[in-house]
């Protein structure tokens, strides 16, 4: 008996899914100028397989990015839970670590060739949120409520929009930093010292929302 019209066989998605994960190479070597013939060549696949499984270029970028989500679930599990640390060394630990494994450990390339690829693209630009960017501000977000539950925040847990404004307020300067010392090589042509940025930053995170 033959699969109902319309339903996919069994491996469609697993086939689909190494295909992302394959081509996600090109994403991270080249950003915004990967062509789908690059993505193509780095899944060993031919153009018509590519569009058969993603649709078009920007079905292929927006997947790939996707798959980063499931390869840092644990990072993101780390990050969401400060453990028995209070909000000011838990943050100065996050912040740290951010910077560490931003050269490192090959942080910094998801972030920005990532959000190269996604920028002025519907279809990549979720894609860049749904496995990067929001999985983070997500992390953040759940951190500071487990802050704030302690009484270690001055912030309403239930209140989604304050909690997320702290989060935003959190990740973005670092963000912020690293993208201008690195991806725009700020290093060489404005220096930021590092270690003193991320104290200062974390101080006056804590100073804002912290206990009195």
């Amino acid at each position: 008996m033959g699969r109902p019209q319309g339903t996919r066989n069994q491996d469609y998605e697993n086939t689909r899914r190494g295909l992302a994960v394959k081509a996600r190479e090109a994403v991270m070597k080249r950003g915004a100028l990967a062509s789908l013939n690059d993505l193509a060549r780095e899944a060993d696949v031919s153009i018509p397989t590519l569009k058969h499984y993603f649709g078009d270029r920007s079905g292929v970028v927006a997947a790939a990015l996707r798959t980063l989500k499931v390869d840092a679930a644990r990072y993101v599990d780390a990050l969401a839970d400060p453990g028995p640390l209070c909000l000011k060394a838990g943050l100065a630990k996050v912040a740290e670590e951010l910077s560490a494994a931003w050269v490192h450990a090959g942080v910094g390339q998801v972030f920005t060739a990532g959000l190269a690829a996604g920028l002025f693209d519907a279809q990549a630009g979720p894609g860049y949120l749904d496995g990067v960017l929001e999985p983070t501000v997500l992390a953040i977000e759940a951190r500071l409520r487990v802050h704030a539950r302690r009484g270690e925040a001055r912030l309403d847990a239930d209140d989604e929009l304050a909690v997320r404004t702290a989060s935003l307020a959190f990740v973005s300067p670092l963000l912020v930093a690293l993208i201008h010392q690195h991806g725009l090589s700020g290093n060489r042509c404005r220096p930021l010292p590092m270690e003193r940025f991320l104290a200062l930053h974390v101080d006056r995170f804590a100073d804002a929302y912290g206990p009195r």
